[in-house]
């Protein structure tokens, strides 16, 4: 009985002298709150957040949780967070040591976390479009929609996510909502406007003009429905994934932009109106990446423009992702 009274007293003094050597980084309240004494060998611990069935414990931080163990053996444990201070009894004497700090544990459960896809972030790529044949060369009297691909930019920020697991956390179903921004930019002198329930072409190829851009702008509000797989790694930052689905398309602007030079300087022509431009459509897309580097790939069966109101193109854009923010 005098030894149990004795390693009572022992973890008392223990307690102080690590309460004094955290107190920089908490304040004792708050240390107090969390410090739990366990005796006669059982163990307890207080966390700041209770963990339900089914869901991911949180990990453990630093300070976060103080243990006592004060049983009837000759040796006291007294465990800060991932720091531990061992007093072992002896018969010379009282030896006390401060151990390493642990390395923090890895959550290698995957069925505790749930399916996380890759669609919210920032996608640039480059634009264009194909003929019924699938060619990019227009044919005879479509050539005035020609573009200079190397500037035709695709920009697309996806805003909303959510997902639905369909096996463990690595097979799942995403969709969500982005914003959509296309910028074809036309390789020859023109600009394009409606005339008789068509869409022709506006030429500045004219003596005293000197054209510095012409381009087209369209812009879509986007909503996936994908089935992404991933590998199996414990860390989603180290996953592989690959994902395919179809992406629906509602039209909510566009406008051509011209820019020139003539005798009175610089000027620009901007003109807005829907182009008879294809109020829905859908595409089909692919998309795959391994940690920062992620790759996606759309294309439209849609026509860019009505039925017989325009060239029968057919939009089609690749590039990167910025994920996760």
């Amino acid at each position: 009985m005098q030894k149990k009274y004795v390693n009572m007293l022992i973890c008392t003094l223990a307690a102080i002298m690590v309460f004094q050597t955290h107190a920089a980084a908490q304040t004792s309240d708050e240390m107090v709150n969390r410090a739990e004494i366990l005796e006669e060998g059982v163990v307890q611990e207080q966390e700041r957040d209770a963990v339900t069935p089914g869901e991911e414990a949180p990990q453990e931080q630093e300070n976060d949780t103080i243990v006592i163990r004060a049983g009837e053996t000759d040796t006291t444990t007294i465990r800060i967070g991932g720091r531990t201070i061992r007093i072992i009894d002896k018969n010379d004497g009282t030896d006390v040591s401060i151990l390493d700090r642990e390395p923090r544990r890895e959550v290698n459960d995957r069925r505790a976390r749930p399916f996380k896809g890759n669609w919210r972030g920032l996608e640039i790529g480059l634009n264009n479009y194909v003929n019924g044949d699938f060619s990019v060369s227009l044919d005879p009297g479509e050539d005035f929609m020609e573009l200079h691909a190397a500037r035709s930019w695709n920009i697309n920020f996806n805003f909303l996510q959510y997902d639905l697991t369909l096996r463990e956390n690595n097979i799942g179903l995403v969709t969500g909502l982005g914003l959509e921004r296309n910028t074809y930019r036309f390789s020859n002198n023109v600009s394009i406007t409606k005339q008789d329930g068509v869409i022709v072409p506006v030429d500045y190829d004219q003596a005293g003009i000197r054209l510095d851009r012409t381009l087209f702008r369209t812009y879509y509000l986007a909503v996936p429905l994908l089935i992404e797989f991933q590998t199996n790694h414990p860390r989603r930052s180290q996953r592989a994934y690959f994902s395919t689905g179809i992406i629906g398309g509602l039209n909510i602007g566009s406008s051509t932009r011209v820019v020139y030079r003539d005798n009175t300087g610089r000027n620009r022509d901007r003109v807005r109106d829907d182009f008879y431009l294809s109020p829905f459509r859908y595409g089909l897309t692919a998309r795959a990446g391994y940690r920062s580097l992620n790759l996606f790939a759309n294309y439209y069966p849609t026509g860019l423009f009505q039925d017989n109101k325009g060239p029968e193109l057919y939009p089609v854009s690749v590039g990167f992702s910025i994920l996760g923010f």
